[in-house]
């Protein structure tokens, strides 16, 4: 099993967007996927519940304050494979309910232990600040993806989203901890983004993935309609750098032999063939 946090201390770099189109695009190859929203603005969540503003308790808020289990709260998504443990603007104020609490910022990987072998990947979007719902999201995954836009504040964005990781691996449980890849999105023909993404590139190398993602309408288009890129418009710029960032994510993996999850736990099933989480419903797509 691979666990990953799409993260920026930057905000408008296309981190929810990042995190949806690369979890669907993985489904769509065949891996079993949950998507956590630890984003109190619960984008994610409403774009995988079809425009639902507000997920049904329980969510991830529940699964932090130890008021629901895990597996109890992942709702099926409308694409198969891909599975939900939704968001909620609750979240924000978990930030000071954990705060005086035992195990603060161990909470997320307590809750997911045995939950997260029934996938091959766990996908996690969250907040552009550096809160405590962040730490228990670093504290848990080992492979953190960093969304830079070209703008001029870009390279000072992942300066701050290293000391964050360094001070996880330092001060906590987690010493496998990387930050894994960088991805320049919104991308645009014009100088700024040229001399930005060689000045990105020249300075971190082949941490920087060679997949690129476009500034595109058809992006917020299918976002507008609670959809996937890959979903709306699969042949435009935007779902085709997403078919080729994923499929870099995946052999990424492969090459630090992080491997892919094949000893997943074994799946519930109801009866008829189709793998069901322990709670939830299908979203009507």
């Amino acid at each position: 099993m691979r666990s990953i946090a799409w993260l920026s201390e930057k905000g408008g770099t296309g981190k929810t967007t990042s995190a949806v189109n690369t979890a669907v695009c993985l489904a769509k190859m065949k891996q079993r996927v949950l998507v956590i929203d630890a984003d109190p603005q619960a984008n994610a969540t409403m774009v995988l519940l079809k425009g639902e503003t507000t997920a049904e308790p329980p969510t991830l808020y529940h699964v932090l304050t130890n008021t629901a289990d895990a597996g109890d709260t992942i709702r099926m998504t409308s694409t198969p494979g891909l599975d939900l443990l939704p968001g909620a603007t609750e979240l924000a104020d978990a930030n000071l309910t954990l705060v005086s609490e035992i195990g603060r910022e161990r909470r997320l990987k307590m809750a997911m232990r045995g939950v997260d072998q029934h996938y091959d990947f766990v996908v996690i979007d969250t907040s552009p600040q550096r809160t405590l719902i962040n730490i228990n999201v670093l504290n848990y995954v080992g492979e953190v993806y960093c969304p830079v836009d070209p703008g001029i504040f870009s390279l000072a964005g992942i300066v701050k989203l290293q000391g964050a990781v360094g001070e996880v691996v330092k001060f906590l449980d987690n010493p496998d901890l990387k930050i894994s890849g960088l991805v320049v999105t919104r991308t645009n023909n014009d100088n700024l983004t040229r001399d930005v993404e060689a000045q990105i590139r020249a300075t971190l190398g082949s941490q920087v993935y060679k997949a690129t993602i476009p500034s595109s309408t058809k992006i917020g288009e299918a976002h507008a309609r609670f959809m996937s890129v890959l979903d709306y418009a699969p042949r435009s710029p935007g779902a085709k750098a997403y078919e080729a960032l994923t499929r870099e994510i995946l052999d990424h993996g492969k090459a630090i032999g992080t491997g892919l999850g094949v000893h997943a736990a074994p799946e519930a099933h109801d009866g008829s063939g189709e793998r069901r989480p322990r709670r939830g419903r299908r979203v009507a797509g």
